[in-house]
């Protein structure tokens, strides 16, 4: 998760230009108002990239005499799931292209090996790194067919950023495809061939095929379409070319990322020949946004003011859907599409201010799936922050006077089943606080004491009381490898809930059970006995 703090410096900023020399056929588009490190390409061939930002630190001016800082964090690229990448013959060349206020730049190359998976980032601990020589930004790809991703750290003039990309081992054939003139009607795709063993002549037709890139939808047309039967033939060594066009095929592409597909043969001759499908992702509209977060809203769908509880941190977020796209299975849909328990993607700037809870800079759009898809699964423990939280709502108001003078709430969900992530914690906490206006902790009974939270209870040394706050919390029942009961077919989830302010005030629910309703949220929950102390 990147964090993003914004300070106003009362300074002047002092600015000089050192052109360096303009690189033919590459154009830059500077970010808007200078307020993010420019983009650095890698140039292979006739195939250019766009390295993907990291962690940064920059400034830049506010028209007025002051200037803002921004410090943004992310984790190494070779955690990141999502990194650019072309696929280049060992023992070739690259090249980095910098804007022209690169001040100097290291590159560090991280040897993932030949059974590198991109799903499985960051879990690879045995990596071998070393620094890379560029002269002229130039550099040579290790010879020995493995995947490799590097990571670029460049100082400039306002700051310095960051950046990464991954350069795949070579294609059996030597092909890469790639595109470029990206429009919602259309774009150039590229084939690319160095090295490689193909047997034959390379060649590939007019047929193409589009997908949403996660594979979920595929755009399908009804009926028989009559391709024309041109063949393109792929030189040895070198390019080529073709427009594409699929407006009147599939019409004008909402903005998202998707993948073009497109098949090739190695020809030999008449009814001698094998054939590859090769892809290459690309993205419509939203040229500022250059990051997706996987986020599960807490809570919020009704109104459209969600609470969002990130995949990957702790934090907590919002977000105010309105004017922002939803995007459902692909398609544009209204906000009311969203449901609480729902995990979707927000596509973003990158920028994360640093508020509590913390906001997007800005935010393009959201895509959400239906329960059942493949990145919406549903499962029992489908929207478990809003049963927690109709639980926790209950003991609140249950024997309302042990809340009487409270200052405080902890809620405990530590050992609630079904693993809530810190961030969900934080999220229901949250919630919870700005509910009944109290400050809401997360700790356990233990760690209210060592806290020095409690005290002694009627000189007790072994009892405590909470003078200025009450204990919330929930916790499993079952014995650890017991099986959960069924409810008339529906799996459940079992829990005991308790109120607690001292040895003599204290609410407990017994025995819960809460059955899913299978392709919804949980609905409510039955309660097998209450207890007061």
């Amino acid at each position: 998760m990147k964090k993003f703090l914004s300070i106003i410096l009362a300074i002047l900023m002092l600015c000089s230009c050192v052109p360096n020399e303009e690189q033919p056929g590459i154009s830059f588009e500077p970010s808007a108002e200078a307020k993010t490190p420019p983009d650095v390409k890698v140039q292979y061939g006739d195939i250019s990239i766009t390295a993907g930002k990291g962690t940064y630190s920059w400034q830049y001016e506010n028209g007025d005499g002051t200037a803002t800082a921004v410090e943004a964090d992310s984790s190494h690229p070779t955690a990141w799931n999502e990194i650019p990448s072309f696929s280049a013959g060992t023992g070739k060349t690259a090249k980095l292209i910098f804007d022209e206020s690169m001040i100097s730049f290291e590159l560090t190359c991280y040897d993932m090996g030949k059974d590198y998976v991109p799903e499985e980032a960051g879990t690879k601990n045995d990596v071998k790194s070393e620094k890379i020589e560029c002269e002229d930004g130039f550099f040579e790809i290790p010879e020995g067919g493995k995947v490799y991703i590097y990571e670029l750290y460049v100082k400039y003039k306002s700051g310095s950023c960051h950046y990464g990309f991954r350069i795949d081992s070579p294609d059996e054939w030597g092909l890469t495809l790639s595109v470029s003139d990206v429009t919602a009607t259309g774009l150039t795709v590229i084939f690319t061939q160095s090295g490689g063993n193909p047997t034959g002549e390379l060649m590939t037709g007019s047929y193409y095929r589009i997908e949403s890139a996660d594979g979920e939808l595929a755009y399908i047309v009804e009926g028989e379409i009559a391709w024309t039967a041109e063949a393109y033939m792929i030189p040895k060594d070198g390019s080529v070319s073709m427009n594409v066009n699929w407006e009147w095929l599939y019409g004008v592409l909402e903005p998202g990322t998707y993948k073009i597909f497109k098949g090739v043969s190695d020809f030999r001759g008449p009814g001698d020949y094998d054939d590859k499908e090769y892809s290459a992702e690309f993205t419509v509209g939203g040229k500022e946004t250059k990051n997706l977060s996987l986020m599960k809203i807490v809570d919020g769908a009704e109104t459209g003011k969600l609470v969002l509880a990130p995949e990957n941190s702790g934090d907590v977020m919002t977000l105010n859907v309105k004017d922002i796209p939803v995007f459902l299975d692909g398609k544009k849909a209204d906000a009311s599409a969203l449901m609480d328990g729902m995990t979707v993607h927000v596509y973003h700037n990158g920028e994360i201010l640093e508020t509590w809870p913390a906001c997007f800079g800005k935010v393009e759009k959201i895509e959400a799936f239906s329960i059942g898809t493949k990145n919406q699964v549903g499962g029992t423990l489908f929207d478990l922050c809003g049963l927690y939280l109709k639980v926790l709502d209950d003991l609140w108001e249950v024997d309302s006077g042990l809340n009487g003078g409270a200052e405080y709430v902890s809620i405990d969900l530590s050992e609630a089943p079904g693993g809530l992530k810190a961030s969900e914690i934080s999220a229901i906490c949250w919630i919870f606080e700005n509910k009944y206006g109290v400050q809401a902790l997360t700790f356990t009974y233990e760690e209210l004491i060592e806290n020095g939270y409690l005290t002694a209870a009627g000189g007790s040394k072994d009892l405590y009381q909470w003078d200025n706050g009450v204990l919330l919390s929930i916790t499993g029942n079952r014995e650890e490898g017991e099986k959960p009961d069924a409810y008339f077919g529906l799996r459940t989830i079992e829990f005991d809930a308790m109120k607690w302010r001292s040895p003599l005030g204290a609410y407990i629910f017994d025995d819960c059970t809460a059955a899913w309703p299978q392709m919804g949220t949980w609905e409510d929950y039955s309660i097998g006995s209450q207890a007061i102390s």
